[in-house]
């Protein structure tokens, strides 16, 4: 009977150290699935980029090289996993946050893109969020758009709740589904208020300042409303999501200019979401539903577009995105990631040789010509280039320099 008793112990203990080592070996695993995939070490590459043709009128043309970079994350409740990101926000320490919209919190990632922590947690109450959307960060202030609680909450970029406004309605300071918020150079929190068809202004207090927007396809005027984001003279950028266009305002409301219609060429929108402002001065714009990252001049000019880059980095309902350096970030709805693409635009013009610093990766490099003008080919010495749409793909070695010339007709 004890010898029965004691084997039966010994294998109980068996059994429990095997589990306990399934147990590690599947957390292990899932660890290393989630860990991100960083981006390249930056500036490591030479891609001189040319033109031998120059359209009438001296008009140039654009030259865009794209690379898939790497991912963040993966689907799941765990930390560093999401589900259904829908924006990215970045700190003066070079920190990254991310809106894990069904998760309803924020997370927060080195620059290297390793997990730190999660601010918020579901709910209603004081601090809570409800699959929020766009975030924004002005200092050490991180502003939700909080959707589905209809409000606004500030937490401090250590995680602390700061302050929370809004609730359901139509009037001033009350919100329906709001999606977007941006910071003005005074500290004023701009919010789409996308449900109600308007943009409302705030102060830093959450004091309401003033409002426009009605419901409407004439210009100024909105239909779900969702990212937006200032460029450096203060102008707004407004993603007009179901008019599939992007409006510009000034910092009080006055319409602009516009661009977009709808489709599925080059410069056509099913449903921009998601809009940044680089620093570079050019204007990024998820277009949701035609899967595709499309990249404009800050008049509106058609620049580039890409959806999947030397059959990596395929996008899949896009959402928010931020341009860092000349790396872009991009929330992945449908794969729960972020993506990352390094890329970079030339402006070239007959006899012109513009030379870009670029991480290491595979490039698609695609022309889009002025009015009149079709591309013609690309020629290449180095990178072991072949011909795509448009365009050329090449490879960009550590301390490699590969330049290419184009050629277009009229």
């Amino acid at each position: 009977m004890a010898n029965r008793a004691t084997n039966r112990t010994m294998r109980g203990l068996w059994l429990t150290a095997v589990l306990v080592g399934l147990l590690a070996l599947m957390t292990m695993t899932a660890l290393a699935q989630d860990a991100p995939v960083a981006p390249a070490a930056p500036a490591s590459a030479t891609l001189t980029l040319g033109a031998t043709t120059t359209p009438a009128g001296g008009q140039d043309f654009w030259l865009t090289a794209v690379s898939f970079q790497g991912s963040w994350g993966s689907g799941g409740k765990q930390q560093g996993q999401f589900r259904q990101p829908r924006d990215v926000a970045i700190d003066a320490a070079g920190n990254f946050y991310i809106s894990d919209h069904r998760n309803s919190r924020i997370q927060k990632f080195s620059p290297a893109g390793n997990f730190m922590s999660i601010i918020g947690a579901p709910g209603k109450g004081q601090g809570k969020l409800l699959r929020p959307n766009a975030i924004a960060i002005s200092g050490n202030q991180l502003a939700v758009a909080d959707t589905d609680n209809h409000r606004v909450v500030v937490y401090n970029t250590n995680g602390a709740f700061v302050r929370q406004w809004g609730t359901f309605g139509t009037a001033a300071g009350q919100f329906d589904r709001p999606n977007g918020v941006a910071y003005d150079a005074a500290g004023n929190l701009y919010v789409a208020d996308t449900w109600n068809h308007r943009i409302q202004v705030f102060t830093s207090q959450g004091v309401f300042v003033r409002q426009w927007g009605t419901l409407g396809s004439a210009d100024g005027q909105l239909r779900f409303p969702t990212h937006i984001d200032f460029d450096a003279a203060g102008s707004l950028y407004v993603a007009d999501s179901n008019n599939l266009r992007i409006q510009f305002f000034s910092a009080d409301g006055v319409f602009q200019r516009k661009f977009g219609v709808t489709g599925t060429a080059p410069g056509q929108f099913r449903f921009p979401v998601g809009i940044d402002i680089g620093a570079d001065g050019f204007v990024y714009v998820t277009d949701t539903f035609n899967n595709r990252v499309q990249k404009y001049s800050a008049n509106g000019g058609f620049v580039a577009q890409w959806n999947q880059v030397a059959g990596s980095g395929t996008i899949s309902r896009p959402n928010g995105l931020l341009m860092v350096g000349n790396l872009l970030y991009v929330s992945d709805i449908d794969a729960n990631r972020i993506q990352i693409y390094s890329q970079a635009t030339a402006t070239v013009d007959h006899g012109q040789q513009v030379p870009l610093t670029l991480p290491a990766g595979s490039y698609s490099v695609t022309q889009a010509p002025k009015s009149g003008w079709t591309f013609g080919s690309a020629t290449c010495t180095g990178g072991n280039p072949t011909a795509i749409s448009g365009g050329v793909r090449l490879s960009l070695a550590d301390g490699a320099a590969v330049s290419c010339t184009f050629a277009s007709n009229q």
